[in-house]
């Protein structure tokens, strides 16, 4: 498949999509060369759903950079705020790792472990760190599951430009020191959220990435590893159809982009 190509298949998939009523935004772009195959809207600020807890990670893995913390540190967990949602924590509170805490808020999109973290390193502190990096669609207004904060017209955004720009100072490991990076991509790499942009992928790849849901709204972010190739993609989709439809049109459009990529490689 030659440039052409794809980009004529990601159009097509666009206009879909916009027809059927759901809005998009797009950016993939080649790390190693930095080139950007494609991007549509990307700068265009929407709500983030769990794609802001790759932000919340590495906001925490600052403090730890800066020797306030260790990985290693104990959090207590209260029964308190667990939330009906968890998997994780579902046997109840007690003490656990600032690591344990964030394998389970990235892997898992586990929203208990994330209020913790955000309560304990403070919204401020996190907004603070994204205006640092020069973040300008990313702000965390709320805490997981917040719905009263929603009404209250208080939300989480990012964009794909931002989550672009965030996913490459790590993969330069310019965001942290190169062993915090290291430890952030090994958590990404876990994510067990495979729904999205792996839909239809059937190689064994290994894929840096975070996945956000709400109702009609799918997001998928992170860094596809192939020889020779690291790529960013960067796919938001709200007000589909369903949620069913915004998951199918991320598969479609990582697969396409995916086989692009490959076939090149293998040139």
């Amino acid at each position: 498949m030659d440039r052409k190509a794809i980009k004529q298949i990601i159009k097509n998939e666009i206009i879909s999509a916009t027809n059927a009523g759901a809005e998009v935004s797009l950016l993939i772009k080649d790390f190693n060369t930095q080139d950007i195959l494609y991007s549509y809207e990307d700068d265009r600020q929407v709500v983030s759903a769990s794609i802001i807890k790759v932000p919340i990670m590495l906001a925490a893995l600052e403090q730890v950079q800066e020797g306030k913390m260790s990985l290693d540190s104990l959090i207590e967990l209260k029964d308190s705020v667990i939330l009906e949602d968890t998997e994780v924590f579902e046997y109840g509170g007690g003490k656990y790792t600032l690591e344990e805490l964030l394998v389970w808020m990235i892997i898992e999109s586990d929203n208990t472990a994330a209020n913790c973290l955000i309560d304990l390193f403070t919204m401020e502190k996190i907004n603070d760190f994204c205006k640092k990096l020069s973040l300008p669609s990313t702000k965390l207004e709320r805490r997981m599951l917040d719905f009263q904060a929603v009404k209250e017209g208080r939300n989480n955004y990012t964009s794909a430009r931002d989550m672009g720009m965030l996913y490459e100072k790590l993969y330069n490991k310019t965001i942290l020191t190169p062993d915090l990076c290291d430890t952030a991509i090994g958590i990404l790499t876990r994510q067990r959220h495979k729904q999205l942009s792996l839909r239809y992928i059937y190689d064994d790849i290994v894929v840096a990435h975070k996945t956000g849901g709400l109702d009609n709204l799918n997001h998928d972010a992170g860094i596809f590893c192939l020889p020779g190739t690291h790529y960013y993609f960067g796919a938001f989709v709200w007000n589909a159809p369903s949620n069913e439809y915004a998951s199918k049109w991320i598969g479609r459009i990582s697969k396409g982009i995916y086989e692009y990529y490959k076939t090149n490689n293998e040139r």
